[in-house]
């Protein structure tokens, strides 16, 4: 009981750190820190908590009744019918970028992740958590060199910003109808504000008439309902060794934003007139999300694998003016962890847990006809708490590059470090107290 009064008193800190850390992000800092971030709804959050992710991100196939899995619904069946399970996560970040002509870089810290898993019935558990799901974050500019407005204007400073976050809601529920299979399904609800704005700021050293600096907004709010399956199988279980398959299917669809864009005006065409306002629906579409992964354990060691596909591009169209198109992506996630001796009483080192893994990825965008790839390396441990280990803090790191200095576009080196607390609660959930 004094375990389970712990995890609710995390938690509820946990959400009262989530609203103040929003607050702080909308004012004043940027939960990412990329101009690819530029299109689309920005970069997409890596799913999972800090176990999973200092895998590579394997995760599918992944069945642990001491850890939640909020990637795949199915898992949620193998939560133990007399305990509940909560995991909280913190993430720091740095991202050194760089072009053929400037550097520069930036660091954050945030809120990771909230999550909860208890049963409801004998092969039956549930799941609810809230996650990041994309983040939008960039500050560019640049000097127009086009020799016609260096004659008849002078210098012209082109300025772009864009900030906001998508958050995302997940509820579901496992189940296993007979054992070694389980199938799941999650309502997901997608929440967030998105803001870009862009400035043509003249420095007029030749020419003649009055020229202003322009400047516009794009407000996008996003509210969005969707829904994800999933489903586990396991063909082999016995005491060494144990084999699941997971898979999951994400629904796309579109995203149906609300969109309020300040236009700039003409100021000598209309001096009356700064700007004009228009409201119109965002026309970007969510990816349909298709996923298979193998998960392999013994009693020290365990590797997963997982692949995931995703139609961007044959759901979203691009801007040939600008040579920018979406595509269809792929990601491929390895990964393992290893226990040295869960049960060896008196070195505690043999009790952590060892995670290492790989992540490749292609983004969604392609740009100047480049397209844009992720990959990063992985790593991470799991302290247990007590002697029994069910209740653990975890750590991650995480190396990685995107991007390509080529076709004028940018690389981007970072590094994330990720602090988890995944409660292990014993209860006795539907045992009814006699009074005598």
């Amino acid at each position: 009981m004094q375990l389970k009064k712990a995890i609710y008193a995390t938690l509820f800190v946990a959400f009262v750190m989530m609203g103040t850390s929003k607050a702080v992000a909308q004012s004043s800092s940027l939960n990412a820190y990329s101009p690819y971030t530029f299109y689309g709804i920005g970069d997409i959050n890596e799913q999972g908590n800090a176990v999973t992710r200092a895998m590579g991100g394997a995760a599918l196939g992944f069945r642990n009744p001491l850890y939640i899995n909020s990637v795949n619904p199915a898992s949620y069946s193998s939560v133990r019918s007399n305990s509940f399970l909560s995991n909280f996560d913190m993430e720091g970040q740095n991202v050194y970028a760089r072009t053929t002509a400037a550097k520069t870089s930036n660091n954050s810290f945030n809120i990771r992740d909230i999550s909860m898993s208890f049963p409801l019935g004998k092969g039956l558990g549930a799941g609810v958590s809230v996650s990041p799901y994309s983040s939008v974050g960039y500050r560019v500019q640049f000097y127009d060199q086009d020799p016609d407005v260096l004659a008849n204007i002078g210098q012209m400073l082109y300025a772009y910003t864009g900030e906001g976050d998508v958050t995302q809601f997940k509820a579901g529920i496992g189940w296993e109808p007979f054992k070694g299979f389980s199938i799941g399904a999650d309502v997901v609800y997608l929440h967030g504000n998105i803001e870009r704005s862009y400035n043509a700021i003249p420095t007029v050293i030749t020419g003649s008439g009055g020229y202003h600096t322009l400047m516009g907004t794009i407000q996008e709010n996003i509210d969005k309902f969707f829904g994800s399956v999933g489903m586990q199988w396991t063909p082999i279980s016995n005491t060494n060794n144990v084999l699941t398959i997971g898979a999951i299917y994400q629904m796309g669809g579109r995203m149906n934003g609300k969109v309020v864009e300040t236009v700039p005006v003409n100021a000598t065409l209309a001096p009356e007139i700064n700007a004009v306002e228009k409201e119109y629906t965002s026309d970007f579409s969510l990816a349909n999300t298709y996923g298979l992964g193998l998960y392999y354990h013994r009693t020290k060691w365990s590797v997963g694998v997982d692949w995931k596909f995703a139609d961007w591009g044959s759901r979203n169209q691009g801007d040939v003016s600008e040579n920018i198109r979406f595509r269809n992506t792929n990601k491929v996630s390895l990964g393992g962890q290893y226990t040295p001796n869960p049960g060896d009483v008196r070195n505690a080192l043999n009790r952590w847990t060892y995670r290492a893994g790989l992540r490749w990825a292609q983004n969604y965008v392609v740009l100047n006809d480049t397209p844009i790839s992720d990959v990063a390396l992985t790593m991470g441990v799991g302290i247990p708490l007590r002697m029994t280990g069910l209740s653990n803090i975890n750590l991650g790191l995480e190396l990685g590059q995107r991007g390509t200095t080529n076709a004028g576009l940018v690389r981007e080196n970072y590094l994330k470090f990720t602090i988890g607390f995944s409660f292990f609660g014993e209860d006795y959930w539907f045992m009814k107290v006699k009074y005598d």
